[in-house]
């Protein structure tokens, strides 16, 4: 092994100023891996937050036109168990139960595990709220259930959601308009 004495100080500099160059670029690619790891998921993320926007609309609409039609839409949905709002309303049980799933399992990077959660938490709500009128209830029954369903609660936990994911977008630099443009549309 070489004596430390007879090397030459530029050579030491040159094999420390390399070695450091080394490290900080490795650590920089590590860094920029992670950020693009997390934004891949985010982008996976913010399109069950449109299938959940798009459950909430149509919860909404079938409200709205539960409420707005004549008394005989409102007749058939309590005394039809396959009318097109009822199915409607199952479908999305069906579909927001299935998201609330897959967003409660999907390994995530820990930075993304409590946007996930605040979806999971809207999904499921909605899925709650639309779930309360079912085929095996009388008509009385699904008028009661009707006027339970409370689009408050669906309105403040998906913009609840919103905001987390909002909030991890802008820290990441991803924007709807750029996930769009990639070829996501709900």
């Amino acid at each position: 092994m070489p004596d430390l004495e007879t090397i030459p100080m530029w050579a030491l500099v040159t094999a420390g100023s390399v070695l450091l160059l080394v490290v900080i670029s490795i650590v920089l690619w590590f860094a920029l891996g992670r950020k693009l790891v997390v934004r891949r998921y985010l982008v996976t993320l913010i399109g069950r937050r449109e299938s959940i926007r798009a459950s909430r609309r149509t919860l909404e609409t079938v409200i709205r036109h539960l409420v707005d039609e004549p008394d005989e839409a409102l007749v058939d949905f309590a005394y039809q168990p396959n009318s097109p709002d009822r199915r409607t309303l199952a479908e999305i049980t069906a579909q927001m139960l299935l998201v609330r799933d897959e967003l409660d399992t999907r390994p995530l990077p820990s930075r993304l595990v409590r946007v996930a959660d605040e979806l999971a938490d809207a999904a499921y709500v909605i899925a709650e709220e639309a779930s309360r009128v079912t085929d095996e209830m009388s008509a009385e029954a699904v008028l009661g259930a009707l006027s339970e369903i409370n689009l408050t609660r669906v309105v403040a936990q998906t913009v609840e959601a919103d905001r987390w994911v909002d909030d991890v977008s802008e820290e990441y630099g991803v924007e709807d308009a750029s996930v769009y443009g990639g070829g996501l549309y709900i």
